[in-house]
């Protein structure tokens, strides 16, 4: 009697490590990777930051970089849809995101210029 109840619970044991197992191994390939990237360089005191799917423009002292004030177009370079461009205003020395914009399926970059 004891080994039948043995093999039962050893079998139980196996079987209960196989679903921990192919849980871990499923987590693993369903959950997306993170990613974060930004501009290399400064354009009047800002640049774009994007991860997987959204992206932001950043200022970091703002200043004038053309005869309009403060106005920067940032755009949002979408994989698998169109792209997203907008025309943003901040005051002279703003520190700080000012534009956000999320992709559907994943975002290539965020650019930020006049």
């Amino acid at each position: 009697m004891n080994s039948v109840v043995a093999r039962i619970l050893g079998a139980k044991a196996v079987k209960g490590a196989a679903v921990a197992a192919l849980s871990v191994a499923a987590i693993g390939l369903a959950a997306p990777t993170s990613s974060a990237y930004n501009e290399s360089t400064w354009y009047g005191g800002c640049r774009g930051y994007w991860y997987t799917t959204a992206g932001h423009g950043y200022c970091y002292n703002a200043q004038s970089p053309s005869a309009s004030p403060e106005t920067f177009l940032i755009t949002y370079d979408c994989n698998y849809e169109l792209d997203k461009q907008r025309f943003k205003h901040v005051d002279d020395g703003f520190v700080g995101t000012f534009d956000t914009y999320e992709c559907t399926f994943k975002i290539n970059s965020t650019h930020v210029n006049s």
